[in-house]
């Protein structure tokens, strides 16, 4: 058994239905419910039960879950940021240029592959789930759960984690602040890409323009997670960013987008703890402004 979750019954939840307990303090759905019955173990005070169980103030839960044996990525020595790292997750800082998960044509060289191999490092064999992935050539912060109970709470509740990025973007918006409000849909032109259409999903990013200038420096947050978002969201305000040429920049100064999510908070699934991390800005972006 990989991973082990612990927790003491409080005064509040006094004769309830273990299952109702789970779901409350973890969310934790049918389907893991499941899981971890044949999978995993619950325990109540040391003692197998069912999820049917009643609880009483003092009741020492305790969930058990197994993880896969072999890791699903191959293990690469390659060079890997690590800005945060505990039992339950790992946060890094990607590079520009690197993409997140092997693809066929890309089986190596992947952040997956550079965590594969920090956790043999310590004798650990696990999948990485990646929680925020990032394009290619967006740098910063990507959060990794260690164990899919993690994996299960942060992507079924995505007001547990908030991102912030700084963009580089031609000219300034003439609103400094606001909030786009648009919906994305892929672009049947070109499928790789995306772009505003009533037809889209509903996407939402707010903005705050920090250094106003032929190019700006803004902080955008992402309301919604489409893909492609704030790259498309700018360039449909007639502000691409610097160097996203799918979306019309033609600016040379810099060989990618200009774009770096450079700040995380998010609410800690065990703790349930606010915790806020920041990744400074890469040189390329730098050297612009």
């Amino acid at each position: 058994m990989a991973f082990q979750w612990r927790e003491r019954v409080t005064a509040a939840d006094q004769g309830r239905l273990l299952r109702d307990v789970l779901r409350d303090r973890l969310g934790i759905s049918s389907r893991m419910l499941i899981d971890l019955k044949y999978k995993g173990r619950i325990l109540l005070n040391g003692t197998a039960v069912t999820v049917r169980a009643r609880v009483k103030e003092g009741d020492v839960i305790e969930l058990y879950l197994a993880e896969p044996k072999e890791a699903r990525e191959e293990a690469e020595d390659l060079p890997l940021s690590i800005i945060y790292e505990d039992r339950d997750l790992l946060l890094v800082n990607k590079p520009p240029g690197q993409i997140v998960h092997p693809i066929p044509p890309e089986p190596r060289g992947t952040l997956a592959n550079a965590i594969a191999w920090h956790w043999t490092q310590k004798d650990i064999t696990r999948p990485v789930r990646i929680i925020t992935r990032l394009d290619r050539d967006t740098s910063g912060l990507v959060l990794v759960a260690k164990h899919a109970l993690a994996q299960h709470l942060l992507t079924t509740r995505p007001q547990m984690i908030d991102k912030y990025y700084l963009a580089l973007i031609e000219g300034c918006p003439r609103q400094r602040e606001g909030q786009i409000d648009a919906p994305i849909a892929i672009n049947e032109a070109n499928p790789v890409t995306r772009r505003v259409a009533s037809s889209g999903r509903p996407a939402q990013t707010a903005y705050r323009t920090l250094k106003p200038g032929e190019i700006s420096l803004v902080q955008a947050r992402l309301l919604t997670g489409r893909t492609h978002q704030i790259r498309v969201h700018f360039a449909w305000l007639g502000h691409p960013i610097v160097g996203d040429k799918p979306y019309g920049s033609r600016s040379p100064l810099i060989q990618r987008q200009a774009l770096h999510c450079y700040g995380l908070r998010l609410v800690h699934p065990r703790w349930q703890q606010e915790l806020c991390f920041l990744a400074p800005l890469p040189e390329d972006m730098g050297r612009l402004l």
